[in-house]
């Protein structure tokens, strides 16, 4: 999961990302926190397409509200969970108008918190992957992800149901937004889906009969990497 947490508070938000650690450790959820500390940084991430399935905005930003941050989110098509943290009620019933998820009283609940992602998990299927396609976001999920190639300035992502997806980003960014042991880096430009492997030779053949290429003068270590995955998972591995 992608998180955003925006507090002027450089303390409230340590205390909100340790409780949230703790929350996704427990959960084995792979996740990804981002701090702001005002509403433009965060505002201008997200017109520049990072996406995040939940944000945790504070009402009152230094010169800003989050209220009023919560509205140019969804003005740019921000359709994510958004969850207030306030020290003050005043807002709780605006927060309705920009479809806030909760509206959390300071100081920090651990139980607060922890119903609060309950309730987001419910919503958002964790380990999917978002690739924007126009004004849209698509989820999918990370078992239907055959392998992602570099294609000069971008990248393209490959599904088992034969269609692909163009994504404007480095192979290395989707790298570390895949955060996920099945995905195995095997080549400078091509990121595999080790579910999807059949055979490990000098390349990797995948289930719909796609060879992917391996990084020839690490071999050895990726072939090992793809076979301690599999001895991991107990499942018989294919090769020659």
């Amino acid at each position: 999961m992608q998180i955003a947490v925006c507090d002027d508070s450089a303390l409230d938000r340590k205390i909100i990302t340790s409780l949230l650690s703790f929350y996704f450790s427990e959960k084995a959820i792979s996740y990804e926190i981002f701090q702001y500390e005002n509403g433009t940084d965060l505002i201008y991430d997200v017109e520049e397409s990072r996406w995040f399935d939940v944000i945790f905005l504070d009402i009152y930003l230094n010169g800003q509200l989050g209220i009023d941050v919560a509205r140019r989110l969804r003005t740019l098509h921000y359709d994510g969970e958004i969850v207030f943290l306030s020290a003050s009620s005043e807002f709780a019933v605006d927060s309705y108008d920009v479809e806030a998820l909760s509206y959390i009283l300071k100081p920090h609940s651990i139980e607060k918190l922890h119903r609060t992602m309950d309730r987001i998990i419910q919503k958002v299927e964790v380990n999917t992957y978002r690739v924007k396609q126009r004004s849209k976001m698509i989820r999918i999920p990370f078992h239907e992800i055959l392998y992602v190639e570099s294609s000069n300035s971008k990248c393209i992502l490959h599904r088992r149901s034969g269609d692909s997806y163009v994504i404007y980003k480095r192979l290395n960014e989707i790298e570390r937004e895949l955060s996920d042991p099945r995905f195995l880096r095997c080549h400078q430009s091509y990121l595999v889906n080790m579910d999807c492997i059949e055979q490990a030779d000098r390349q990797f053949r995948l289930s719909n009969g796609e060879t992917v290429m391996i990084r020839q003068r690490n071999l050895k270590a990726i072939r090992q990497h793809y076979m301690d995955y599999l001895a991991s998972k107990e499942i018989p591995a294919s090769a020659p």
